[in-house]
């Protein structure tokens, strides 16, 4: 079957390339928004945070909640770059399971990802998720069933329902990619909205946390965005990865990059 998403992020690079004014972006304001936060097991609503106010419809759609929504709506099933079997090996390196506590793991974008599902089942049970579109939040509902993951709404850029120095790992794939694709030809925004997830991760992740990024698209953007912020020590900066037992990251068709937080 075609994937409804997987021809994204080559259409829109395309789109960018070939085009100087369909996609201006507004500049950078603030609204109160609803957001969704529940176990997986579980649904309540209850207004969370302050997020960006989204551009027109005309001038970006991948900045918005209904495209997303959309995109979940027509596929709620998709694995993102890489599955869990393909990440795991390099993971457990870098956030390695102990046998008294599972380390607490922030999944930013879980989106329709079921893969993730596969992690939490090797023993990282201790998870939290979050999305920028309702569906997103949905379709993990759908495929965690039962098991205790904490899902919600929250924008990457703003994740103000997260404690601070609170997570022992991220794991993200595409939605840095996402989120500076969003501004478009505007690259001077598409950076700063960059920039604040990864403030954001910065904010949440304790120190010497670890971040996790598998990005393709962008991830030259992606890369300055960690280099350029003093929170952060590269501990793997895309090139070539074998870990210990062997395993190689050209089975990744992406760019693996990973970093610890070193300061707050």
């Amino acid at each position: 079957m075609k994937s409804y998403l997987q021809p994204f992020l080559i259409i829109f690079i395309s789109k960018i390339l070939a085009t100087t004014d369909a996609f201006t972006v507004p500049s950078l304001k603030w609204e109160s928004t609803t957001s969704i936060h529940h176990h997986a097991h579980s649904s309540t609503a209850t207004i969370l945070y302050s997020s960006l106010k989204e551009p027109e419809e005309q001038k970006s759609n991948f900045g918005r909640q209904s495209y997303w929504n959309e995109c979940y709506e027509n596929e709620r099933e998709y694995t993102w770059y890489a599955g869990w079997d393909d990440i795991q090996p390099f993971f457990t390196e870098l956030v390695p399971l102990k046998d008294s506590e599972s380390p607490r793991v922030l999944l930013p974008g879980i989106g329709n990802d079921s893969s993730m599902v596969d992690m939490f089942d090797y023993g990282y049970t201790k998870m939290s998720a979050f999305d920028y579109a309702s569906e997103g939040v949905d379709c993990a509902k759908d495929f965690f069933g039962d098991r205790d993951c904490d899902l919600q709404m929250a924008d990457a850029r703003n994740l103000v329902s997260y404690e601070d120095d609170s997570y022992d790992a991220i794991l993200e794939k595409g939605t840095l990619d996402a989120i500076y694709l969003s501004g478009a030809n505007d690259k001077e925004l598409a950076a700063k909205h960059l920039k604040m997830a990864v403030d954001e991760m910065s904010r949440v992740l304790k120190k010497g946390g670890v971040v996790m990024s598998i990005t393709a698209a962008c991830a030259d953007a992606v890369k300055d965005a960690f280099d350029n912020s003093e929170h952060w020590q590269v501990i793997h900066d895309g090139s070539f990865y074998v870990t210990e037992d062997g395993y190689t990251s050209n089975n990744i068709d992406a760019t693996i990059l990973a970093y610890e937080k070193v300061s707050n």
